[in-house]
């Protein structure tokens, strides 16, 4: 059995830049995102995600900064 990929940060982010135009269109759209931001907090640290949350205005979209 292999291992899983671990994604890069610049992946991650470029996944939730894909999503955010969907946000409240496609019905997974804001799981995906949070669930990258909980990615990205776990492996870079939570200065990390904070900063794809400001980076991606995403607390106009719920998403607030821990």
């Amino acid at each position: 059995m292999s291992k899983p990929k671990t994604r890069t940060l610049k992946a991650l982010r470029a996944l939730v830049a894909k999503e955010v135009p969907y946000v409240d269109i496609k019905p997974y759209s804001h799981n995906i995102i949070g669930i990258v931001l909980m990615e990205i907090a776990g492996r870079f640290g939570k200065p990390e995600a904070n900063k794809a949350i400001t980076d991606f205005s995403l607390t106009k979209l719920g998403w607030r900064k821990v």
